[in-house]
């Protein structure tokens, strides 16, 4: 993987949009991942023309996926110029930070994540918090089931000062990470492993059973939370903008935990809805608990 890492680092940047395209028309087009379900998850949201929203998808996707490799290909390259934060992304997160208990980000698979995370991670290392250093950015991850692009892909982010956090057992870290005043970034739009700690919401058309954990931890952490998503513009760069500012006085019971995790997930809808190849529809969000987790 380095090795294809190395030659896709030799490409110019501004080159890998139109490879990607190639890569995700051979993908969704020829090999058809998941295309049925993409397309009918997109009709029953009310995308206009889903074939054609799903063919871009799956190019961002590709382009992604090459933006990687060629970050993995030239270790020293800065990434602060692939990124724009938004000014009310910056004022979000100005404010959340000003009160030092630390942020939690929920955002989702939108854009290019992971490439924003690792030029997030830069931006926030020149902004000094009120503990007179400058945060940290931790993101909760998972292992892919493909060895070779897992290595690759956790020790990409890892390089660019990213730090990982295993999603099994992670309570710990998230607290430690919080209470020392940096930043935590979770996910919200994966279907929950588990039973406890969720809620059945409505998303883009149809019922989806949400995670309560970013909200339950920034609740017991008294954490701000800063609902933000990532998305690549029509010049290439790619911009992280803030939807929402939730004040930890919001979070002090359990209907209070469940309104905002409403609130949430309205917010990616509605950028979902604005941006609608911008998100990862391969994804079986909605997807019904499984009897294990149901007895769990």
């Amino acid at each position: 993987m380095w090795l294809v890492a190395r030659l896709v680092g030799l490409l110019p940047y501004h080159a890998l949009r139109s490879f990607g395209a190639a890569l995700g028309a051979f993908v969704g087009g020829l090999l058809r991942v998941r295309r049925r379900h993409v397309e009918s998850a997109m009709a029953r949201a009310g995308v206009p023309a889903p074939r054609r929203v799903a063919a871009a998808m799956y190019g961002s996707l590709g382009a992604g996926l090459l933006e990687l490799l060629w970050t993995a290909g030239r270790p020293k390259a800065p990434l602060a110029s692939k990124l724009v934060v938004s000014p009310r992304a910056a004022e979000f997160f100005a404010r959340a930070l000003a009160r030092g208990r630390g942020v939690v980000v929920a955002t989702a698979h939108t854009g290019n994540w992971d490439l924003s995370a690792c030029a997030a991670a830069a931006w926030l290392r020149e902004h000094v918090g009120p503990s007179g250093r400058a945060p940290a950015l931790h993101v909760l991850t998972k292992r892919l089931s493909w060895r070779a692009l897992d290595r690759t892909w956790q020790h990409l982010r890892a390089e660019r000062g990213v730090l990982l956090v295993d999603a099994r057992g992670a309570t710990a870290r998230v607290r430690g990470a919080l209470a020392g005043g940096d930043v935590v970034a979770m996910m919200i739009d994966q279907a929950p492993e588990r039973a406890a700690g969720v809620a059945q919401l409505p998303f883009l058309g149809a019922p989806a059973w949400c995670d309560l954990a970013p909200v339950l931890m920034a609740s017991r952490a008294r954490a701000p939370i800063v609902v933000a998503f990532g998305r690549r513009r029509d010049d290439g760069l790619h911009e992280l903008d803030a939807f929402d500012l939730i004040e930890p006085e919001a979070l002090a019971t359990r209907t209070d935990v469940v309104h905002v995790a409403a609130r949430i997930t309205d917010a990616l809808a509605s950028f979902v809805e604005t941006y609608p190849a911008q998100w990862l529809w391969l994804h079986r969000r909605w997807k019904g608990l499984s009897r294990e987790k149901k007895r769990s």
